[in-house]
């Protein structure tokens, strides 16, 4: 038996099937694609296919979606592979949800199922119509496959693929027979698909008959059939089918097995992978959904994958070994597998076990699939709003589920909205489908009663649909009209009617009709709700324009297209002749006047040529038409007559009009007459073959040297001599003619050559680079003329001082080297060009004098000190070589230890004073002469020693600075060839000497205080010079205490201020407060000059100290600053309630105030009537009546709490909010009428609440800040710009 490695393998490469193949049995693979399609739209038409018993194999499809496969006929006689049986589902409206499986009863002798015998399955009614399910019967080498469609039958032969689709809903499970000695493997793949694998024994252990093996689809120790496990109200099972003896081959080929995926639905079958997805019905434009479907699949398998992983390392699943009789395996059950992909090595018939299926496993995915589509389910319905006459807005939620139980992305949610414009039990319609949970519905019906239903879906689980939402859109203004059209018409009138439009819920009112009478101003004519008009007083043969509007109680629609009609008039009078436009070659243009009345026009035309009279060329509105397909330089004849809908004018008089002559045809080729000289040759040509039917007036001969083709004549002669020409020059010549219609095109050129001379004579030949003592180098230039032929070479004479000439160069080369010169003797040169005709005249004689020599070395330099800094170097002429020395070179190096020496002179000059020197320094010289022959060998080197000298100045100079002390630092300079012995130092106007150091720091001097300061050193030489004034300023003192000042007291806090404000203040403050102990602790660090001190008591006394500090240190402590809080007020009362309002008197009453530390309240009534407000009482109730008031008048009041301290001193709280009320008139009302009316007026100012303070105090603080910042801004500004100055 075959491994199930090689099963597998096998199974990819068949898979790879599904595409036409071309190496192998192309024709196969196309029949089954053929067969496919025609299958498949059998299925869509019938909903089943039937079967023919009499082929090798046979399948049916009958309505409920079964599927029987008979392997009937002679086979091979060796070993085929397993058939490999996949199922891939296809749905119209999204993934497949709640499938059950295929089943697949295989057998030799098994007949097509009856039609409708099969029970129906579990699947949703209403889905069942709407999904497609696909089956793959993969065929072997060697075998044939045989569908009937219809009346035809068609034979497929392997290797092929043949794809069943069936649109009645999943199949429901069946058993699968086998022949005996099979055994049945099922595989789940890396995607989900379950594969029925056949596994064939080997030929030689094959038995010729015996009892077959039923293998269940869930087969379980008792061998139920699935059916009656899973689907117990379907009737009986089905029956079992045996294989005869008289039936079974010696060998049995692999047959095409049918299977549906992998368990997924609540009873274990897992629903395939979709594809070919498509929605039905019209969808609304919205985002695209993502390609991330793979993607989710591939991480539920790995989350399975994982809990497999977990079970089997936990010992759940063990591997068992089948027990074997006589050699060969048992019969066996096969359990489904779990829902992973995995590999298993060995083949099942030699000991090696096979992989256990866990039922279990597959009912935790058909319940977790259940769970998450019980949450699809939960979608709340959709929410309609900002409904309008043509556009909704559609809002959706999402489902609620446990985020820790399911890791579901909410992008993954995809809506599917369907509308029905039929009532709540109409059609609906798919108008959306994406992620979006906004979507606005537009090109809605106006006054439209809708229904809108949604479902959710998260991959291939489709929740169910939610209840209906009704929304009506609303009504609006009419569409526009269709254009009024014409009923009848005459001189004075026209009647218009016109079509109802469309309403758009509410009823038309009346109709707008407007009329433009040419003036491009739209008037009213006629208003009303009849369809039809008739507008009089109009003028004959006149254009009017209409235009018409709906209105409604909505609004006024837009108006219609405009519509033209003319009014009746009488015939048009005889027009004008016409007039010739524009003429051409072969056509005419025609134009002619419009006048009123006239509408069309038609055009007749003679020509005289051909006998026929006047013939129309023209009928139309047009004011001009081109006649065409003319003859040239010919006359025609034009007449015109106009029409309207009176009749046909007079015809016009006749005109006579002329087409143009045609430009000529070009000349022939001109020829060249007589011998071409080396300036010039003549040329002649014949006349054209076709002169364009006009005589030819002229011809035009140009002529192209290289450069261009230009005019050499124009004339009526037909030969021309062309002079003036270049020897050896290329020329092509080409001629045109002219007629009065215009020029010919160009004849085709002709090319001559003129004959060639000798070159012209050169230019005088130029030296290059400077003569030397025996040789030059001459340079010359080609002639500007070379006679008409190449230059080949040229020739050098040179002439001697003896007026001897010799040839020195000859060859093509422009430069030569003349050698064999004496130095600083005068020579003449000549050059000449040779081309194959012979040399040109020799060039103007060049004069040049021969190189001289190098001078020789002068003798050493000598050196003369002047002082420390300067030398005075001087050297003799050397012997000058025949030319004359025109300068000196005289370099110079500073360093025994460089080898390099530098330029320092060059002149003519026989001596060179040297300045800034270094004292006490080693110096070496060397000259060198230099005339025009070159530079001269330099002179030995020449040495001098500089004396010392005093020392060098100080230039490095740093300091640090205190309130009262100066260090300064410095880099010892050059003591230039004597040691430093001490340093005088200048501290503004007193100087002093200090000791051989680099650093020294100067006591005793005033803060803030600016000092000038220069250095000198001190040799034995002498002193050297002051440095540079280095400027240095003592640091200020630490700052002296601000005085504390109390600026705001409060009964809880004390606002504190110090210092002065004005101008830029760097101090640093500090400030402190005394503690109960006695001892002072900080409660304020910073540069501010104000403080407040909270969370204090009332009518106490609080010790306070400051200091300030800067960058030099901390300041002394101010002295101590006793401050005292404040006594509390009361709070404020609230607004007062006023009762029992009369004529003359009324009630008042407010809430007590909370005593403060035991003080006794008092309170404080005031009323204002037309005047101030008065006290009308104190005292410590909280009520008060209220007499001798003015009828019908306002009065407003007020209370106030006012605290009464032990020492009797009185601390007055706010006034609560005004209270404002009316007395009575004479008039008698109820009480209660009285006081319903009085509590109306009572106006009670609502107070802010705490949030509302805070933003205004926030408000307040940033302000504050800003202003702060803006004037700290302007202040460093100031300073700034007053330091610049």
């Amino acid at each position: 038996m075959e491994r199930i490695e090689d099963v597998m393998e096998k199974e990819t490469k068949v898979s790879e099937s599904l595409e036409p193949e071309e190496d192998t049995n192309q024709n196969n693979a196309n029949i089954s694609e053929v067969s496919t399609n025609e299958l498949c739209s059998e299925v869509k038409q019938n909903g089943h296919l039937s079967s023919d018993d009499s082929l090798s194999h046979e399948t049916e499809i009958v309505e409920n979606g079964e599927v029987d496969v008979a392997a009937s006929g002679a086979a091979a006689a060796t070993s085929t592979p397993p058939s490999i049986v996949t199922c891939h589902p296809i749905t119209n409206n999204g993934p497949v949800t709640n499938q059950s499986t295929s089943p697949v009863s295989f057998s030799p002798n098994s007949k097509p199922s009856p039609r409708g015998s099969s029970p129906q399955n579990g699947s949703n009614p209403n889905s069942a119509a709407n999904h497609q399910h696909v089956v793959h019967v993969h065929i072997s080498q060697g075998e044939t496959f045989s569908v009937r469609v219809g009346e035809q039958i068609q034979r497929i032969q392997g290797p092929a693929t043949v794809r069943m689709v069936s649109n009645n809903g999943p199949p429901l499970p069946m058993p699968m027979q086998v022949p005996p000695g099979h055994m049945v493997q099922q595989i789940v793949d890396e995607h989900g698909i379950l594969t029925h694998v056949i596994l064939s024994p080997q030929p030689t252990s094959m038995p010729v008959g015996g009892p077959s093996m039923t293998v269940g689809y869930y087969g379980g120790p008792n061998n139920t059939p699935p059916h009656a496990q899973y689907y117990p109200n379907y009737g009986p099972p089905y029956p079992t089918h045996h294989y005869p003896s008289h039936h079974h081959p010696t060998h049995h080929g692999a047959s095409p097995h049918v299977h549906t995926g992998a368990p997924t639905h609540p009873h274990g079958t897992p629903p395939p992978p979709s594809c070919n997805s498509n929605p039905s019905g019209p969808v609304h434009p919205g985002p695209s959904q993502p390609n991330s479907m793979e993607g989710r699949a591939n991480k539920q398998r790995e989350r399975v994958k994982r809990k497999f992983e977990d079970r089997r390392s936990q010992g759940m699943y063990q591997q068992q070994t089948r027990p074997r009789i006589n050699g060969k395996q048992k019969e066996s059950h096969a359990k489904p597998m779990p829902y992973e992909p995995y590999h298993y090595q060995g083949n099942g018939m030699n000991g090696d076990s096979l992989p256990p299926v866990d039922t279990g496993q597959q009912a935790e995915l058909a319940e977790e699939r259940k769970v998450i589509q019980q949450v699809l389910s939960s979608t709340p319905d959709p929410t309609v709003s900002e409904i309008e006459a043509r556009s909704a807005l559609i809002q959706l939620a999402l489902p609620e589920w446990d985020p820790n139980v399911y890791e579901i992305d909410p992008a993954d949610f995809r809506f599917t909205l369907l509308l029905s414009d039929k009532g709540k039990e109409g059609k609906y319609k798919l108008v959306y489908s994406g992620d979006a949970t906004e979507i606005t519905l537009k090109d809605l019906k106006p006054a439209t009663d809708y229904h809108l239903r949604v479902y959710t879906s998260l991959e291939d689980l489709k929740g169910n649909t939610t209840e209906s939402v009704k929304f009506t859109t609303s009504a609006c203004e009419p569409d526009p009209p269709s254009p009024p059209k014409l009923a009848n018409k005459n001189k004075t009138s026209i009647a218009l009617k016109w079509n109802s439009t469309c309403e758009n819920g509410a009823k038309i009112s009346t109709y707008t009709l407007e009329m433009d009478k040419g003036n491009g101003e739209f008037v009213e004519v006629y208003n009303g709700l009849q369809r039809q008009t008739r507008i009089n007083k109009l003028q004959a043969s006149t254009k009017y324009t209409f235009r018409l509007a709906a209105i409604n109680s909505i609004g006024k629609s837009e108006f219609s297209d405009p519509a033209s009609f003319y009014t009746s008039g009488s015939v048009p009078s005889q027009p004008d002749p016409p007039m010739l436009s524009e003429p051409f070659t072969t056509s005419l243009i025609i134009s002619w006047i419009k006048h009123p009345n006239e509408d069309t026009f038609q055009l007749q035309m003679e020509d005289e040529s051909t006998g026929h009279g006047f013939i129309a060329v023209y009928n139309g509105p047009n004011l001009s038409y081109k006649v065409k397909n003319l003859m040239r330089n010919t006359e025609y004849k034009f007449r015109l007559a106009a029409f309207n809908d009176e009749g046909q004018s007079k015809w016009s008089d006749v005109v006579t009009c002329r087409t143009k002559p045609d430009r000529p045809a070009p000349p022939p080729k001109p020829q060249i007459k007589g011998k071409i000289h080396a300036y010039n040759f003549r040329v002649v040509w014949e006349p054209p073959k076709d002169n364009g039917g006009a005589e030819i007036t002229k011809y035009i001969v140009e002529i192209d040297d290289g450069r261009g083709y230009e005019t050499l004549y124009e004339g009526s002669e037909r030969e021309h001599v062309c002079d003036r020409l270049t020897p050896g020059q290329m020329y092509m010549v080409r001629v045109a003619c002219c007629n009065v219609a215009g020029r010919s095109e160009f004849s085709e050129p002709c090319g001559a050559t003129t004959q060639a001379v000798v070159p012209g004579q050169c230019q005088a030949p130029k030296l290059q680079g400077k003569p030397k003592a025996t040789s030059l180098h001459l340079r010359w230039a080609c002639p500007e003329y070379d006679g008409g032929a190449a230059v080949s070479e040229y020739a050098v004479q040179m002439v001697t001082p003896d007026n001897t000439c010799r040839e020195v160069y000859k060859g093509r080369d422009l430069d030569c080297i003349v050698a064999g010169l004496s130095p600083g003797r005068p020579y003449l040169f000549q050059v000449r060009a040779f081309n194959r005709v012979g040399g040109g005249g020799w060039s103007d004689p060049f004069e040049v004098v021969s190189g001289a020599g190098v001078p020789d070395p002068p003798k050493a330099p000598q050196l003369v000190c002047k002082s420390a800094y300067s030398a005075l170097v001087s050297w003799e002429p050397p012997v000058n070589n025949g030319a004359t020395i025109t300068e000196y070179r005289l370099e110079w190096q500073q360093k025994t230890d460089v080898t390099d020496f530098a330029l320092l002179y060059t002149g003519p000059n026989q001596n060179y004073e040297i300045k800034g020197l270094t004292p006490a320094t080693l110096y070496l010289f060397r000259v060198q002469a230099i005339n025009s022959a070159g530079h001269g060998p330099y002179s030995p080197v020449g040495t001098c020693v500089t004396p010392p000298s005093s020392p060098s100045s100080v230039t490095v100079i740093r300091h640090t600075s205190t309130a009262t002390s100066i260090t300064l630092y410095w880099k010892e300079p050059n003591s230039n060839g004597s040691d430093i012995t001490a340093y005088n130092l200048e501290v503004g106007d007193k100087q002093f000497t200090i000791g051989a150091v680099t650093e020294y720091t100067i006591e005793t001097l005033s803060p803030e205080t600016a000092y000038k300061i220069r250095i000198q050193a001190v040799n034995s030489i002498g002193v050297g010079p002051f440095s540079a004034p280095v400027r240095v300023t003592t640091r200020p003192l630490p700052p002296n205490p601000s005085k504390l000042e109390c600026i705001a007291p409060a009964p809880n806090s004390l606002k504190l201020k110090w210092g002065d404000q004005r101008g830029l203040d760097t101090n640093h403050y500090t400030l402190e407060m005394e503690k109960e102990d006695g001892n002072f602790q900080v409660i304020y660090e910073g540069s501010s000059h104000f403080f407040k001190v909270n969370k204090l008591q009332e009518t106490t006394n609080y010790n306070f100290r400051i200091y300030a500090s800067n960058d030099v240190g901390s300041g002394p402590y101010s002295e101590i600053y006793t401050f005292t809080t404040t006594k509390a007020p009361p709070p404020a009362v609230r607004a007062p309630r006023v009762s029992s309002i009369t004529q003359h008197s009324c009630s008042v009453e407010w809430p007590a105030c909370k005593a403060v530390q035991g003080d006794s309240v008092v309170y404080l009534l005031q009323l204002q009537g037309e005047q101030e407000y008065q006290k009308i009482y104190r005292g410590e109730d909280t009520g008060f009546q209220v007499e001798n008031l003015s009828p019908k008048t306002d009065y407003h009041l007020r209370v106030c709490a006012i605290r009464i301290c032990e020492d009797g001193t009185e601390v007055v709280g706010a006034f609560s909010p005004a209270v404002t009320f009316t007395t009575q008139g004479h008039e008698l009302v109820s009480k209660q009428e009285t006081d319903i009316k009085q509590e109306s007026k009572l106006v009670e100012p609502k107070q802010l609440t705490d949030q509302q303070w805070a933003m205004i105090i926030l408000m307040g603080f940033v302000v504050f800040a800003v202003l702060v910042a803006f004037v700290a801004q302007q202040i460093i500004k100031y300073r700034s710009s007053q330091a610049t100055r």
